[in-house]
């Protein structure tokens, strides 16, 4: 079950109010995950011992989603008893057509982050703040 058809349950059950309501209908939703920079490695040095060094591929995506489907009040209110607990039947929410558009638009993304000229530089600034960190706390335990 979808985030979207969550929250229309919620609203319809009377778990999340009218204000609350408005704004998921408005926001838009943040992914993340991880990705692979495997494949944009030097392949000599993968070779000769790269792929040896598990974290050195990876590292993490975010990109922003448009805001999650809605049906209108009106359809909502009259067919609130034909709904299963309340949760609209994702094809009613999304259809074919809508979901190849946000999906499109998901891919867009993805490719922009992945051809991005510092792509390199954004994924590894927070790993050299983690660095840092996991040598200070291997320091301290060192004088335990």
């Amino acid at each position: 079950m979808g985030s979207a058809q969550v929250l229309h349950r919620r609203y319809l059950h009377g778990e999340i109010g009218e204000q609350e309501w408005m704004w998921y209908r408005t926001q838009s939703f943040h992914s993340a995950g991880p990705i692979n920079f495997r494949p944009f490695l030097d392949r000599e040095w993968y070779k000769s011992g790269g792929a040896e060094v598990v974290m050195l591929g990876i590292s993490f995506y975010f990109i922003l989603i448009p805001s999650m489907p809605t049906l209108p009040d009106e359809w909502l209110t009259q067919h609130q008893s034909e709904l299963e607990d309340g949760t609209p039947p994702f094809s009613v929410l999304l259809s074919r057509d809508r979901f190849v558009w946000r999906a499109q638009g998901v891919k867009k993304e993805y490719k922009y982050m992945l051809t991005h000229p510092l792509l390199f530089e954004i994924a590894t600034a927070p790993s050299l703040e983690y660095a840092v960190a996991c040598q200070a706390t291997a320091e301290k335990w060192e004088k335990l």
